[in-house]
């Protein structure tokens, strides 16, 4: 007599084992599933538990990994796999001293155990590497200091760490793995130093009485902001004001007369002298407006006012845009694609930073600071971008003092000069103004005037030379010419060819050393490049149509070559 047969219940084991063929092709939530089950059966099951531990650790779930290893071991107190898991949970929250503990602890029950000792070694390394600062470390007070006084306000970065690396330079570490849209730290609004209450201070409200024009507004306010408040010995900002850098020696417009040598024939050069020119008037504007700032000395104000230009945010808060300091995420250091991203909550009611990718325990925590040329980079924070696709020279195109047409010229330009600066990147907007308005100045033939006025308008009617078009071979070719006097002018001015810096750059340099040689050298690529390109261009205008539209394809400046050279020859032929 048949009948169906009865499917055998699944037990506590049956659902490990299964559990355990999952893990094992990493298939983690089913593993997860299953040995969840099993517990359901069997709730004191260390082994259930240690495995399912092992599968959290996987899917980068610490808590709840070492909640099951902590539970594992005290049902079964020498099941040394689950003292490895427990331990391998903490030390990836960052919690080395007491993964440390653990594993001595496991180590009792079998000191031979290949996987202990390794992760002992694992554990050593990281509680090295991590404990930058020593306890005696002058520094490791005003670390410690920050981070509580941030923790009492109500910051979270559960899986933050600073590190010191010299006494100008710190950053940011994950301690933890960070999953990628994880808020990785929170600053409230009371721990925030705003435009708003710089100019509410005794002194910024009398610079705003004054109503100053100053060059820097936002960033001399918050300037005299931090002055005020350095020399309050119960201010409530100390903790955050004790950890600024205080030399910044890396900053060019500190940099000692011997050092800036090594910026000689750099047109960066002048970048930093009108920076060093610029603080100064801000602060003579202050100074003779309010008469008690002369309390503070101009290099204190220099060094917090580049502090300020290094540092702050600009963001919304409460409906009104603002700028300001927020500890410890000014600590972030940079890198370009962007790893994380910023913005004021309202709704929270504070600072927060998410990582827009997963970082893995022990990594910097990066901030993009933008798209800028290493200028920008080292003139305002002190470091160089190695192999930075944003680098420019500037380019001053000035009206020719002795053109019969200059008036006309200067009162259409409405200026006698403009600066261009360029990359190696011809499709960017500034390559085709610069080539605009040069055409425009080396324009003889007045008489196509009313045209180029008609033609070359913004939206509100002016003229604007840098729409020009190209005009004519005889007009191009001094357009080149020019460009070509302007790229060996700049080359001439160096000390050093592009071929020694990069003998310079394999030695033995300072930091700053090294950032003037990689300034310079990188303004040298840009105008090799040109200098290369202006003279293969020049050539293509004695070459048969046929002949440039073979060599042109893949060529570096084929776009400027289709819509300059080739259009110029085609017109010849008509």
């Amino acid at each position: 007599m048949g009948g169906k047969s009865k499917k055998k219940a699944n037990t506590a084991e049956s659902w490990k084992e299964q559990g355990n063929t999952a893990f094992n092709i990493n298939d983690l939530n089913r593993a997860i599933e299953y040995y969840t089950k099993g517990l359901e059966l069997e709730p004191n099951h260390s082994i259930l538990l240690s495995n399912r531990s092992a599968a959290f650790l996987l899917k980068h779930k610490y808590e709840e990994a070492l909640s099951d290893a902590s539970e594992s071991i005290s049902l079964n107190p020498n099941y040394v796999k689950a003292y490895h898991r427990k331990a391998k949970s903490l030390l990836e929250m960052g919690r080395f001293e007491e993964a440390m503990a653990v594993i001595l602890v496991a180590l009792k029950l079998d000191d031979k155990n290949a996987d202990l000792l390794e992760l002992r070694v694992e554990l050593e390394e990281e509680i090295k590497k991590n404990n930058v600062l020593p306890p005696e470390h002058p520094e490791r007070a005003k670390f410690d200091n920050l981070i509580k006084w941030l923790l009492d306000g109500g910051a979270k970065f559960p899986k933050l760490q600073m590190r010191y690396y010299s006494l100008d330079y710190r950053g940011v570490h994950s301690t933890s793995f960070i999953s990628k849209d994880e808020m990785i730290l929170f600053v409230p609004k009371s721990h925030i130093i705003t435009l708003e209450m710089a100019k509410a201070s005794p002194i910024g409200a009398k610079m705003v009485e004054a109503g100053l024009d100053l060059l820097s507004p936002k960033h001399c306010f918050l300037t005299t902001y931090i002055l005020q408040e350095r020399r309050k010995p119960d201010s409530f900002w100390w903790p955050y004001l004790n950890i600024l850098p205080e030399k910044l020696r890396s900053f060019p417009i500190f940099y000692t007369p011997e050092e800036k040598e090594w910026l000689k024939g750099s047109p960066f050069l002048d970048q930093v002298n009108e920076k060093i020119d610029d603080i100064k008037e801000d602060y003579n504007t202050i100074c003779n407006a309010v008469p008690e700032y002369s309390q503070f000395p101009i290099d204190e104000f220099s060094r917090i006012r580049m502090t300020v230009s290094s540092r702050i945010f600009g963001m919304q808060i409460d409906d009104i845009k603002t700028d300001g300091f927020v500890p410890l995420a000014d600590m972030l250091n940079h890198r370009r694609p962007r790893q994380t991203s910023w913005n004021y909550d309202q709704e929270k009611g504070g600072f927060i930073i998410d990582a827009l990718e997963s970082i893995n325990r022990g990594e910097e925590v990066l901030d993009s600071y933008g798209k800028k040329c290493n200028s920008r980079f080292l003139l305002n924070y002190g470091f160089i971008n190695r192999n930075n696709d944003a680098n420019e020279y500037p380019f001053k195109v000035k009206l020719h003092e002795d053109d019969e047409h200059l008036n006309m010229k200067r009162s259409l330009m409405n200026c006698s000069s403009q600066t261009f600066r360029l990359q190696v990147e011809l499709n960017e907007t500034v390559f085709s103004e610069f080539l605009g308005t040069l055409r425009f100045i080396e324009l003889d033939d007045v008489s196509i005037v009313p045209q180029l006025l008609q033609d070359c308008q913004d939206e509100k009617g002016h003229f604007k030379a840098a729409k020009i078009h190209p005009l004519s071979v005889q007009n191009e070719k001094k357009v080149l010419g020019k460009f070509h006097e302007m790229v060996k002018e700049g080359i001439s001015k160096y000390q050093t060819t592009i071929e020694e810096d990069e003998e310079i750059l394999k030695g033995e340099l300072t930091e700053n050393q090294r950032n003037c040689t990689l300034m310079r050298h990188g303004e040298k690529v840009i105008l090799k490049f040109f200098d290369e390109m202006i003279q293969n261009v020049l050539k293509m205008f004695d070459m048969p149509l046929k002949e440039i539209k073979k060599v042109v394809k893949g060529c570096k400046y084929e776009e400027y070559i289709n819509s300059s050279v080739l259009v110029l020859k085609k017109q010849q032929q008509f």
